[in-house]
């Protein structure tokens, strides 16, 4: 296939864009003011609900046991004392249920030391009480009994407090959020979970609430998710603006230019801003945690694109022809590649569609978008801004930094032309080397892996998770039976305590002094039938008959308990526990919830078995994150592989291409695996981002070696030509770009720096390969035909 063809077809392109150039300039500012008016409308939306797909399993089990039981989410306060039965910290933790009661929205019921039911027996009745219903006492001997008592009831005693008295929680549950048709409806309106968020961090963080006499630690997804928005959402600004700045300076550094840095600038703000201002415009929410991504990315390759177009430009002023004719040539020798450039990186992005996760599929939908914005404002504007002014004859890019590089890329194409086997043997080598690294690369959603220890609330959360009573993630167990009234059966609730004592010995399951932190409405028949025999702790039981099963619950209800209906629905065929973890680990939450489905199908026939929560969630997204990322580097392989193929008219050609893009893509498989870098929801999306990237860089190389090879040369002439005019881009760019990404590696979120890491290593190895592998490769394969005399 002709490339000069094309170029011949862009050049009457460049042609047309200078004749109407206002035309395209006022088209210009029409989208741009559009897709800044469309900024304010822009929606933050919690990723969290976009893991599954409404059709999943996961998500039908989800929505099955909210409209049963409420809201999955609660928010938790670890309170912390010399003594939490002190008068003044007891105080303060009614105060602080209130508080949220009131003021957080979607709050149901708040559980705490001073809104307890414990049943107590006489001669005549049972009663449930609340041993601070008249208020908090002061008499030492009054709260000497309350002490007594409530040490007397193994369903609090080391689970809502801890024995030695120094921790408490107190624990707000939320009803159901509405649905997203719903309240995505109203201007303004945010994802109900932040709503609730945000106001319990006011409430937490006030000033009233410091004391010397107890520390408040808050936990629970609501109030952590939010955190993580707020926190990332001021870090990705930092590090977006700190390489933005310094993209600014290396542009100035390379191109000498105040035109040449100000018009590529210029186009790179204006092609994010477009895309996200229509997405604010249609309603398409926006991911906080991901949106740095296509924004650091349409930044790379507007510059990428800038880059190529201002230094052909800048050839042609140096030949002696006038701006409009430089940038009409600009045009023609750089429009093609940089087109097919932007299709090959929008169809690697576009592979995250093949994920199966709707928040990396929005990632992808919109890094290509920003992608072909960036591709049309660039070729659109750039030229046209270029050719105004004075002619005049500009000789920087034969001087200053364009010199030293142009030394350097004479060198290495007398390297390669000279050592093209060792070269490519080294290269190989170094993918043998690299690669098996991947055999150690381990997917990983825990929370202080991705976040880290240095970000103040994770730290915070870590510290709660290693108190006595700490926990990090839970779940929720239900066994739903056919008949009602199946669960007061005493061998159903034997079956089902015998479930539960099998997952309160797991290894993840959060336990203190041997106390697992396994909930369900057990405790309270077993409490019951304990008070109902004299307080005995050996009736601390599953009761003998489904009559004084029934007897029990009764009693409880009508003696003012209210909390059955948390652990069993109205007619009592639902089963309902709620088990607190310690930590994650993949592949032991898996293995723990399948034996939980073995014991289910064994002791239950007949009952339908489902287990929700976070800590599911976060099980079910670790296998999808490997199948999706199998799934999409396959896909973004072939996608490129293929528009290789297509565009360069040869199976060879393409598969010269797709050779030296293997070896960032085992640098970066190798560096997670030596490195225990996980694998997770933001570093899944480094290698097909990187490919489509480091494919632009191969394209460019083999497009202009395949022009000069046309135009009469030799394949050494052309490598040599390649490397004085698209080689030194190549270096511009890649420094650029990595440059950029590199002022992720200082953030303290832990995720951030990893993204910079990668990033730089890819492509970093990606432009040597391609200056040592892809002209070696060009020269001893011959794919353009034989030399010509």
């Amino acid at each position: 296939m002709k490339i000069e063809r094309f170029n011949s077809f862009f050049r009457e392109m460049g042609a047309f864009q200078l004749r109407h150039r206002w035309v395209f300039l006022a088209l210009a500012v029409v989208l741009t003011a559009t897709g800044v008016s469309g900024i304010g409308h822009v929606s933050i939306t919690n990723s969290r609900d976009s893991w599954f797909d409404d059709s999943e399993a996961i998500s039908i089990a989800t929505d099955r046991f909210e409209e049963r039981f409420g809201n999955n989410d609660t928010i938790g306060v670890l309170v912390t004392a010399q003594d939490v039965l002190d008068p003044r910290v007891l105080e303060a933790i009614r105060d602080l249920g209130e508080a949220l009661v009131d003021e957080v929205p979607y709050a149901d019921e708040v559980n705490s030391l001073v809104e307890l039911e414990i049943s107590v027996g006489s001669e005549d009745e049972i009663e449930v009480i609340n041993p601070f219903e008249d208020g908090i006492p002061e008499d030492p001997e009054r709260l000497a009994e309350i002490r007594s008592l409530l040490l007397s009831r193994p369903a609090l005693v080391n689970r809502l407090f801890s024995d030695d008295f120094t921790e408490t929680w107190i624990t707000l549950d939320l009803l159901e959020y509405p649905d997203e048709e719903e309240w995505s409806q109203v201007e303004g309106a945010q994802d109900p979970m932040f709503d609730s968020g945000e106001a319990a961090i006011a409430i937490v963080t006030d000033p009233r609430w410091e004391s010397e006499l107890f520390t408040l630690k808050a936990s629970g997804l609501p109030y952590t998710e939010t955190e993580e928005r707020d926190y990332f959402g001021r870090e990705a600004q930092l590090r977006v603006s700190s390489g933005f700045g310094l993209m600014v300076l290396l542009l100035a550094f390379f191109l000498r230019s105040f035109r040449g840095v100000i018009v590529p600038v210029f186009t790179t703000v204006m092609g994010v801003v477009v895309v996200f201002g229509f997405m604010g415009w249609l309603g398409v929410g926006v991911d906080a945690n991901m949106m740095t991504l296509p924004i650091m990315l349409g930044m790379g390759l507007s510059v990428s694109y800038s880059i190529h177009i201002v230094n052909a430009f800048k050839r042609g002023l140096v030949r002696g022809i006038g701006r409009q004719d430089a940038a009409i040539a600009a045009v023609e020798e750089t429009g093609w590649p940089i087109f097919f450039t932007a299709v090959t990186t929008m169809g690697s992005v576009m592979s995250f569609a093949a994920v199966g996760i709707e928040t990396i599929q929005w990632l992808g939908f919109t890094c290509a978008a920003v992608v072909l914005a960036d591709y049309l404002f660039v070729v659109t504007l750039v030229p046209i801004l270029m050719s105004f002014g004075r002619d005049r004859h500009d000789a920087s890019v034969s001087n200053g930094s364009g010199a030293v590089l142009h030394r350097i890329m004479q060198g290495l194409a007398t390297l390669v032309i000279q050592r093209r086997r060792s070269v490519v043997a080294v290269v190989a080598v170094f993918v043998v080397v690299t690669l098996p690294g991947a055999a150690w690369m381990q997917v990983n959603m825990d929370l202080f892996k991705f976040m880290g220890l240095e970000v103040p609330y994770v730290k915070r959360v870590w510290e709660v998770t290693q108190s006595q009573l700490g926990s990090y993630l839970s779940y929720n167990i239900t066994i739903e039976f056919d008949e009602p009234h199946a669960m007061k059966d005493p061998e159903v609730l034997e079956r089902f305590d015998d479930l539960l004592a099998t997952v309160g010995a797991f290894e993840l399951t959060q336990s203190n002094k041997g106390v697992p932190r396994v909930f369900s409405v057990l405790d309270i028949i077993k409490e019951m039938n304990q008070t109902f025999h004299g307080d005995d702790p050996t009736w601390y039981r599953v009761p003998d008959t489904r009559e004084l099963v029934a007897q029990l619950l009764l009693l409880y209800e009508i003696s003012g308990g209210t909390r059955t209906y948390r652990w069993v629905n109205e007619d009592y065929s639902i089963l309902r526990a709620q088990v607190q973890v310690s930590r994650f680990d993949a592949n032991e939450i898996t293995r723990e919830l399948e034996i939980i489905e073995r014991i289910g199908d064994r002791d239950f026939p007949g009952a339908r078995l489902s287990v929700v929560g976070a800590a599911v969630q976060f099980a079910e997204l670790n296998k999808k994150i490997v199948d999706g990322e199998i799934r999409s580097m396959l896909t973004a392989l072939v996608v490129v592989a293929v528009l290789m193929m297509i565009v360069f008219g040869s199976v060879k050609t393409a598969l010269i291409g797709m050779i030296p893009n293997t070896a960032p893509l085992a640098a970066i498989a190798g560096y997670m695996g030596y490195f225990d870098s996980p694998l997770d929801m933001m570093t899944m999306t480094i290698m097909p981002m990187l490919l489509g990237i480091a494919v632009d860089d191969t394209i460019h190389f083999i497009n202009q070696m395949k022009v000069e090879f046309e135009r009469g040369g030799t394949y050494e002439d052309s490598i040599r030509s390649a490397f004085a005019t698209v080689g030194t881009n190549l270096a511009m760019t890649t420094i650029v770009i990595g440059g950029t990404f590199m002022m992720f590696t200082p953030s303290p979120i832990s995720n951030m720096a990893r993204i910079g890491a990668l990033a730089c290593t890819g492509l970093f190895v990606a432009l040597i390969t391609d200056y040592l592998a892809t002209p070696s490769l060009i020269s001893m394969t011959r794919p353009f035909g034989e030399e010509k005399e």
